[in-house]
């Protein structure tokens, strides 16, 4: 058993970013964790520019942005564990399984920034061949920047998210022709202007109001895709298909050992903190809520960083209100409040599935205290302010929103 003081699961941006706050801080046994056999997470398979902007006021390439967050950890003096697995947690006991075998650490507190990942194909439940030319952005990002290879020479790109269209440029990259993108909403899952660059600049069409029906071939070689497009169905010749978005986070381990789970984040429940109800763990990054930019993670890591010194320094018992989300809600953060903590919640931050107008009200107790207006994207957050509701023991918050 190795005692260490602190202990952060993923060497993403949030990971790194905290444990370099923690760090500036004064903690001296800080240990960064990762399943990989190299730290920087996801943004190390993007070839393409739009990082370190905000950290680093620099314009990088996702490889070059993630070494940066490896140096600059490193530098200040950030241990970090590669090729190791968490398996276990209890109390404040981490169970990791490595190339050397089963390791064991006892952490005063513990940050879960365990990351996210896209929806593949089975979870999606497409039915047609089996094929090892079906694949996810995260695996065609690998393929192109990382090994240099071409998986196949034709693509169709399900979702049209915005890591749909950065699937695009790593299919140029790897020399390979995207046939069309298909989307089932009626739109767009991005900003509506991509539909229009993808078509102009790259001369692929973008469906929407589209559903993928079947994967065809034989022998585990894909040749079409069949969709219907408006109620009519179409086949779509392609070698390959690619599945993006619809990231959930990375929360098997959580849901096995943490019994206060949000099904409607797919993570644990969280306070304005980001602490968790066991108190000792912390939750940030993509590992809470899905799928957010790099900055906006690295940014979030140091701002937890502060709520784990809070919480090391002055601990104190968490009492908790509740906050539940309609079926309209995507996801939503903090899930409780901690109303007996020196840092009070002033913000709930949401998205909802769908593009929509309406109100979000917030219901003390069944009781309306707050109405707000708004006009939303999916891929957009809402921020409602918490400062003149008042919060005592036993209380319960709601959040609806109510289409016109």
């Amino acid at each position: 058993m190795k005692n260490i003081e602190i202990a952060i699961i993923g060497a993403g941006p949030a990971g790194l970013g905290a444990a370099v706050e923690l760090k500036r801080l004064g903690y001296k046994d800080v240990v960064v964790f990762d399943r990989e056999d190299e730290a920087g997470g996801t943004p190390r398979h993007c070839g393409h520019l739009g990082f370190g902007i905000f950290e680093f006021k620099r314009v990088l390439l996702g490889s070059v942005y993630a070494k940066r967050l490896v140096q600059e950890a490193k530098q200040s003096g950030v241990k970090i564990e590669l090729k190791s697995t968490l398996i276990k947690i209890e109390d404040e006991i981490l169970t990791f399984s490595t190339p050397n075998g089963v390791v064991q650490y006892r952490a005063k507190c513990t940050l879960l920034a365990l990351g996210a990942r896209e929806t593949p194909r089975p979870d999606r439940l497409v039915s047609g061949i089996r094929s090892p030319n079906i694949i996810t952005t995260g695996t065609l990002q690998r393929f192109a920047y990382m090994q240099e290879l071409q998986p196949f020479k034709k693509a169709v790109v399900i979702g049209s998210e915005i890591v749909g269209f950065s699937a695009l440029m790593s299919a140029k990259h790897a020399g390979i022709e995207v046939k069309a993108v298909i989307e089932q909403k009626s739109e767009v899952d991005s900003f509506c202007f991509m539909k229009y660059l993808t078509s102009l600049f790259l001369g692929v069409p973008v469906h929407t109001n589209s559903q993928l029906l079947s994967i065809n071939g034989e022998d585990k070689k894909v040749s079409s895709v069949t969709i219907r497009k408006n109620g009519i169905i179409e086949d779509i010749e392609c070698d390959g298909v690619v599945f993006s978005g619809q990231f959930t986070p990375e929360s098997s381990i959580m849901q096995k050992f943490c019994d206060d789970f949000n099904y409607t984040n797919h993570s644990l429940n969280v306070s304005q903190n980001f602490q968790t109800k066991s108190e000792n763990i912390f939750v940030a990054g993509n590992a809470l809520r899905g799928a957010l930019a790099g900055f906006k993670c690295y940014f979030e890591g140091k701002k937890v960083a502060k709520s784990m010194d809070n919480y090391i320094r002055f601990k104190h018992k968490i009492s908790a209100v509740d906050i539940v989300a309609d079926e309209h809600i995507a996801w939503y953060y903090p899930t409780f409040v901690d109303i007996k903590s020196p840092l009070k919640g002033h913000l709930t931050t949401l998205r909802l599935k769908k593009r929509a107008k309406g109100e979000i009200v917030v219901k003390l107790n069944e009781r309306t205290v707050y109405k707000k207006s708004i006009k939303s994207y999916p891929f957009m957050s809402i921020n409602i302010p918490w400062k003149n509701i008042e919060l005592k023991d036993g209380d319960m918050i709601k959040l609806e929103f109510v289409e016109v």
